[in-house]
C-alpha cells in the first residue's frame, strides 16, 4: 500500500508540480536536482558512448517531460523526435519546441503495445522505476522489439534494491539486466552516471544501462 500511494504522489502530483515550475522558471528537467545543460550533457554522452548517428532517425523518449533531450537531439544531431508523457503540460512545452516532434499523452505500455514505428534510440531516464519488476520486464522486451538494427534503449538512473537511497519506486536486483539480455540479440553495457557523466546528484552508484539490438 505505502508503495502504491508513493508512486501516485510522485507521477501524479510531484511531477505536475515540476511541471509548473518548468513553465515558469524555464528548466527543462522534471526533476528536482537537474537542470537543462544536465540533461543535455547526459543525453550526448550516451549518444557518444553508442557510437549513434541520429541524423533523420527516430528518437523515442519515453516519460519526454519537458523534452529537453529530445530538442537537443533534433538541434544537434538531426533526429526525428517522438515523445510520450501523462502530463499536458509537459507535451505542451514540447510541442512549443519542436513544432514538427510526435507527442503522445499516453500510458508508456499502451503506447507500446499499440506502436510500429522503429527507433534508433529510445530514452527512459527516471522513468522506469515507476514500474513494478516485472513490467519493467515486459516494457524492456517490447522496446527491444521496436529498434531497428544497431538501436539501442538507454535506461538511466538505475537503482538497485541494496541501494541506501530509495527514490526509484521499484529498484531491481541485481543481475536484472543480464538475465532479460540472456538469449536476445543484444549488448549490455552499464556504467556508473558519476563516472561518465560527471554527476551523482542522487545516488553516486546510480547507473545508466544501454541496451543495443545486434541480430
Amino acid at each position: 500500500m505505502y508503495t502504491r500511494i508513493k508512486n501516485y504522489l510522485h507521477i501524479r502530483f510531484l511531477m505536475n508540480l515540476y511541471s509548473i515550475r518548468n513553465l515558469i522558471t524555464g528548466n527543462g528537467a522534471v526533476w528536482l536536482k537537474l537542470n537543462t545543460s544536465d540533461l543535455e550533457h547526459m543525453v550526448n554522452e550516451t549518444v557518444s558512448r553508442g557510437s549513434l548517428d541520429l541524423k533523420g532517425k527516430n528518437v523515442l523518449d519515453l516519460g519526454c517531460g519537458t523534452g529537453t533531450m529530445l530538442d537537443f537531439l533534433q538541434r544537434e544531431k538531426g533526429a526525428v523526435p517522438y515523445g510520450v508523457d501523462l502530463s499536458r503540460l509537459n507535451l505542451y512545452q514540447c510541442r512549443k519546441k519542436m513544432k514538427n516532434g510526435n507527442f503522445f499523452r499516453e500510458d508508456i505500455i499502451q503506447y507500446l503495445e499499440n506502436t510500429n514505428d522503429k527507433f534508433d534510440l529510445v530514452i527512459m531516464y527516471g522513468v522506469i522505476g515507476c514500474f513494478t519488476v516485472d513490467k519493467q520486464k515486459a516494457i524492456i522486451d517490447r522496446i527491444i522489439k521496436s529498434l531497428n538494427k544497431g538501436g539501442c534503449l538507454w535506461i538511466g538512473a538505475n537503482i538497485y534494491t541494496d541501494s541506501s537511497y530509495k527514490f526509484q519506486t521499484y529498484p531491481v536486483p541485481k543481475g536484472f539486466y543480464e538475465e532479460i539480455c540472456v538469449g536476445q540479440s543484444v549488448k549490455l553495457d552499464e556504467f556508473f552516471e558519476l563516472e561518465v557523466f560527471g554527476n551523482g546528484k542522487y545516488d553516486p552508484d546510480q547507473t545508466s544501462v544501454m541496451i543495443s539490438y545486434q541480430p
